[in-house]
């Protein structure tokens, strides 16, 4: 059991008792408003901002901004079954939620800012968000814990690197190689979090459905893979070419030696864990897809290959972990309405037609419009679920349908 809010947080209003709720709410919106604004924005007179070179800014957006958003939601609500304390709310919620609004701000002028005011947002946002992570598990002890903070904190730092390389504010990496650092670490958080969360809800399901196999343990892919994906992603930022090809493929087969083990099969009744089960197995397929790229870049350009990562992996599981949140409990179940299967339906063909420009590159614009128009589609499909949820009290635990007292895993690994 976690905390209750304390006095202040409940009188500051309800989408302050708990992070998932404004961070979750700002994520799916800023996937909807960033996605229009860059694909659509020239057409209405707002052309999309420009952050060094063209592209920088959609990427820095989906990356740093919309997954950062869902990553604090996901890690601080999390904060709280670990450490047994109270979750972040109140004030330190409402810093937290206007550092990353600024720093959105800071990104649309970024072309009209002193390179080092456009930085300072988004070094508040993370190192603040990784500070409340140290903190909290200083605390308790909770030592393992510390790398959650210590992976945001590198990602503060990469975003700064990144902003200020973009903008030629100092001789730092190219940032196309800090993006795709920023992509490997996501990529790491999921094999992590997902690699934990994903096992062990089929579990759950498969046990409440009376099915005598559960998921098949692979202790050394589940020791193994985080780290090769970690050892890889530092490869292809810092020297990227044959050798991280390698690793990265490496990476992605080991990821898919733990997913064949999860039965997906058994639970595609469960609209929910399938979004799980199909968002994870974009990792392996996304690490592959780069590693690829990095042998043959000739015949199959990265920043194609890279969306198997972003809108894949990133997208689809930060959707199927939010999805948890906004879906509707029954006798300790969660249960998917049907605007929350009809966001998943979405952006499941929105990578593909995304991908699909990797073999017919000349229908590049009408498939990034039709992927684009998708993925904003389910994303309001899926704040519309959401919506009604940020009112009234916390249930907890957030992520699942286990009621206080059950056993089943929270999901807040």
């Amino acid at each position: 059991m976690t905390g209750a809010p304390g006095p202040q947080a409940r009188r500051c209003g309800n989408l302050w008792l708990q992070p998932h709720r404004p961070f979750l709410l700002a994520a799916a919106l800023w996937a909807v408003l960033a996605v229009l604004w860059w694909q659509w924005g020239a057409r209405v007179g707002l052309a999309p901002p420009v952050l060094g070179t063209a592209g920088f800014w959609h990427a820095h957006e989906m990356i740093p901004g919309m997954a950062g958003a869902a990553a604090a939601g996901y890690l601080l609500t999390a904060l709280a079954s670990w450490t047994g304390g109270a979750p972040p709310s109140g004030r330190l919620l409402q810093a937290l939620v206007a550092l990353w609004l600024l720093q959105r701000l800071a990104m649309a002028c970024a072309g009209v800012l002193p390179v080092w005011l456009a930085t300072l947002p988004g070094l508040g946002f993370f190192g603040l968000f990784a500070g409340v992570l140290a903190a909290g598990v200083l605390r308790v002890g909770a030592w393992r814990k510390l790398g959650f903070a210590a992976a945001i904190a590198a990602l503060g730092i990469g975003d700064a690197m990144l902003i200020l390389a973009a903008l030629g504010g100092a001789p730092l990496p190219d940032p196309a190689r800090l993006l795709r650092g920023g992509v490997m670490l996501f990529a790491a958080l999921i094999s992590v979090i997902g690699g934990r969360m994903v096992p062990a809800f089929t579990d759950n399901r498969l046990q409440q459905g009376g099915a005598a196999l559960r998921c098949r343990a692979t202790p050394v892919a589940d020791r193994v893979a985080p780290s090769v994906v970690a050892l890889a992603g530092a490869l292809a930022m810092v020297q990227p070419g044959p050798g991280a090809g390698l690793a990265l493929v490496a990476a992605g087969l080991a990821e898919a030696w733990r997913v064949t083990g999860w039965r997906g099969w058994q639970v595609r009744d469960n609209p929910l864990l399938v979004m799980l089960q199909a968002g994870y197995a974009w990792l392996p397929a996304g690490l592959v897809l780069l590693g690829l790229s990095q042998l043959w870049p000739l015949h199959l350009p990265g920043v194609d290959a890279l969306h198997a990562l972003t809108m894949g992996a990133m997208g689809s599981m930060i959707l199927a972990i939010a999805a948890r949140a906004a879906a509707r409990r029954e006798a300790g179940a969660l249960r998917a309405g049907r605007l929350i299967v009809t966001a998943g339906a979405c952006l499941w063909p929105a990578v593909w037609l995304r991908l699909a420009v990797l073999p017919w590159p000349e229908a590049a614009p009408w498939l990034n419009g039709a992927a684009a128009a998708l993925w904003v589609a389910g994303w309001a499909a899926f704040l519309a679920a959401f919506v009604p949820t940020l009112f009234g009290p916390v249930l907890r635990p957030v992520f699942s349908g286990a009621r206080a007292g059950m056993s089943q895993s929270n999901g807040n690994i």
